[in-house]
């Protein structure tokens, strides 16, 4: 039998490239030949990079950059053919520091400036995971783009306190020739209800207040942009700075899966197999608004395969023909947590059935 392991990170726990070995190891302890084929997959989120490189042989670049505080850090991107593949999350990643007002998106910026510095026009930027709701105002920044005070003074670097203070934007000394593909799980709108700040920024310690500015200060913000993002979907994944980006320079907005799918060749891989194993650290509803298994389940059903779904924490969601979980009425969460490569091993002889 031919069997493809192709799950996302158990996020706390494992890298899906871990989590691919555990399985492997398994299966190859019951004594059956079978061929196994490893991918780590994401989508969109953490390890979105590390897929890339796996996956299409990419190179790693490293570089220098600030975080969401304006502190130097180490980071790397991934580089293939033409195409650099950034984490939004390397540079402006959520800190254990949660102070959104001061934070910025200016690190990302560096990180593409860098790739296209280095030859990469084409550049996938992984959007998630981000510590920041300046809208993609201080990647702007970093981009050549400039914002300005009341004085007309220039904001050297935006953070998510300056945004309600825009009185003037200038975007002609912007890097040129960038083609964008920002990949995405979500589909919320840049500002109101739906958008980055109300959506997202309590998550990353804003209180009501601070919601309630950010989102002000996204809305102006979009006045001052080259074009209008109110609408786009996906414009508020990553603090807005896919709504920031898609203004000045266009581009593409698509699930992360899809982006790496279609580079992969996913579909046709699938095909080619009898038995799909796929999991991740929690299956909840969220699951069935899009995450990786659920996207892994549909294509095994479009190709009449079986697929099984293997998971840290499942709460009572039913994919594909067989659902297993780490956690389970003996084991506690906890202890699947902190056990988790032990117990996957173990438990992955169960995808069989």
């Amino acid at each position: 039998m031919k069997i493809l392991v192709i799950p996302d990170s158990f996020k706390g726990s494992l890298s899906a490239d871990e989590v691919c070995s555990c399985i492997k190891n398994g299966i190859e302890e019951t004594g059956e030949n079978h061929e196994i084929l490893t991918m780590p997959f994401s989508d969109g989120g953490e390890g979105f990079s590390d897929c890339f490189r796996n996956l299409c042989k990419g190179d790693l670049l490293y570089t220098e950059c600030n975080n969401i505080y304006s502190q130097a850090i180490k980071v790397s991107i991934c580089a293939f053919e033409k195409t650099a593949v950034i984490e939004c999350a390397a540079a402006s990643g959520l800190l254990m520091k949660k102070n959104i007002m001061q934070a910025s998106s200016y690190g990302t910026g560096e990180l593409i400036k860098f790739a296209v510095s280095k030859g990469y026009s084409n550049i996938i930027l992984g959007l998630g995971g981000t510590g920041c709701c300046d809208g993609g105002a201080g990647a702007l920044t970093a981009l050549g783009a400039a914002f300005y005070d009341e004085k007309y003074k220039k904001i050297s670097v935006p953070a998510g306190c300056d945004l309600n203070y825009i009185f003037g934007a200038g975007f002609t000394n912007c890097v040129k020739g960038i083609n964008f593909t920002f990949a995405s799980d979500v589909e919320s709108v840049f500002y109101g209800k739906n958008g980055a700040a109300y959506v997202f920024a309590p998550q990353k310690g804003a209180d009501k207040t601070q919601v309630e500015e950010l989102d002000e200060g996204l809305k102006r913000l979009n006045a001052f942009l080259p074009r209008d993002v109110s609408e786009l979907k996906g414009a508020g994944a990553a603090g807005g700075i896919c709504g920031g980006l898609y203004s000045v320079y266009g581009g593409c907005v698509k699930s992360g899966f899809d982006v790496l799918a279609e580079h992969t060749g996913l579909e046709s891989i699938i095909e080619e197999c009898d038995l799909i194993i796929t999991g991740e650290g929690k299956t909840d509803e969220q699951t069935l608004m899009g995450k990786l298994p659920f996207r892994i389940a549909q294509l095994a059903k479009k190709h009449k395969k079986r697929c099984a779904v293997i998971s840290g924490i499942n709460e009572g969601i039913k994919l594909g023909y067989l659902c297993v979980s780490l956690a389970d009425g003996e084991i506690t969460p906890e202890y699947a947590m902190q056990n988790a490569r032990e117990i996957l091993t173990k438990k992955a002889k169960l995808l069989l059935q």
